[in-house]
């Protein structure tokens, strides 16, 4: 069993060399060391870690920048209104949180990178780094899974029951969401330590006698938890309300089930190599064979990939948010609320006519949006697509 596949369960990556001898000989922290850095005798592939480090460390830099622009919008523009807005907007903004919270914790690993995996802020935030990455990741995920449930839901149940109690359950939900992602992390980050040698290193460090155990443990936990069963349920309630929608022959219906299945795919395409790369790496050695010029390669372009994963951060505001026409006018309008208001002339109101009435628009779109809704007709069920314009949504909100 290699231990640095395992230990790739994190962002905080190790050396990436595979040894060949067993675990069960190693007694102290230096033959550990030097575990870790027996390389394949087999073959030898030349990869350059130097041009690996420059690309991560852009990459990194990439999603960092765009990813905290995006969330910090989407969470400016729904919490001002929350109280106006769709009835799913709750998931929304709590997935926008969670994704800031991963977004913010990328310049940590991209200086590790750049500083050729060694870690120089104690061992304290050795722990703290990653569960705060790892809790935040299952939130972003999960919110996805309850924004996809809830939305057939309220699709399908008209029940006065559930009209009256949905805002409350949606909280409590949430609520459940933080505390489950608070839980799941705990037996990997017990397990993270601060190793030093002639560089400190943040490593995965179960004991030596049950470590293939552990490492198969929380590789597959992290699978079946964060890919799996996330992955079924967006699948299936995606493709639910699809159908549904087809069924009631709904004029943007068709955009709506494209945008759905992009919903499916992008998250298939940030997350099916990772949790791949990350399976076949932990049980190589133990339970499969793999020929050594792939070992190389997926050690080597793990990184690459773990970080590619993190692309979630910037597609999902996109995909949630600003495809929407209604979040579109909602920003609109928190920017207008923003600018300076300077006293003018008769003459410049008059000038400044036809914007203003586009924006009262926007504002009557929002204000006119019902809270409940019937069984055929749900305004409030915000599919993220570009559907007609916002005068005639507004005309037809207003006049229902």
């Amino acid at each position: 069993m290699s231990v640095t596949a395992s230990m790739e369960s994190s962002p905080s990556k190790g050396v990436t060399a595979e040894p060949d001898y067993d675990i069960g000989e190693i007694h102290n922290w230096t033959e550990l060391l030097n575990f870790f850095n027996h390389t394949l005798s087999e073959c030898h592939v030349e990869l350059s870690e130097s041009t690996k480090r420059v690309v991560l460390f852009v990459l990194y830099l990439a999603i960092f920048v765009v990813g905290l622009v995006e969330n910090l919008l989407v969470i400016c523009v729904n919490w001002r209104h929350s109280g106006r807005a769709g009835l799913l907007s709750l998931y929304i903004l709590n997935m926008a949180i969670a994704d800031l919270g991963i977004v913010l914790s990328l310049p940590v690993w991209m200086l590790e990178v750049t500083l050729d995996y060694t870690w120089l802020w104690g061992s304290f935030s050795c722990r703290f780094a990653h569960y705060f990455y790892f809790a935040n990741m299952y939130s972003s995920i999960f919110f996805l899974v309850c924004l996809s449930i809830d939305r057939y839901i309220t699709l399908t149940n008209a029940s006065p029951s559930w009209q009256r109690h949905q805002h409350r359950v949606r909280r409590a939900v949430c609520a459940g969401v933080w505390v489950l992602s608070a839980i799941i992390p705990l037996p990997e980050v017990a397990h993270m330590q601060l190793v030093e040698s002639s560089e400190p290193m943040c490593l995965f460090m179960a004991p030596f006698e049950t470590f293939s155990t552990w490492a198969l443990v929380v590789t597959l936990s992290a699978t079946i938890l964060g890919f799996l069963l996330p992955f079924a349920l967006i699948a299936v309630f995606n493709v639910l309300t699809a159908c549904r929608l087809r069924r009631a022959a709904r004029p943007e219906g068709r955009r709506h089930c494209l945008l759905m299945c992009a919903y499916i795919t992008v998250f298939a395409i940030c997350w099916l190599p990772y949790h791949t790369t990350l399976l076949l790496l932990t049980l190589y050695g133990t339970h499969i064979s793999l020929h050594c010029y792939l070992v190389h390669l997926l050690y080597f372009f793990f990184d690459v990939i773990d970080c590619f994963s993190m692309l979630h951060c910037v597609i999902n505001p996109i995909l949630y948010n600003f495809l929407s026409p209604s979040f579109r006018g909602r920003l609109l309008s928190a920017v207008v609320h923003y600018l300076p208001k300077v006293q003018a002339g008769a003459g410049r109101r008059a000038s400044s006519s036809s914007s203003s009435t586009q924006h009262s628009i926007v504002i009557t779109k929002e204000g006119a949006q019902p809270i409940t809704a019937g069984p055929h007709h749900h305004p409030s069920l915000d599919f993220q697509a570009p559907s007609t314009s916002p005068i005639s949504t507004a005309q037809s909100l207003t006049s229902s």
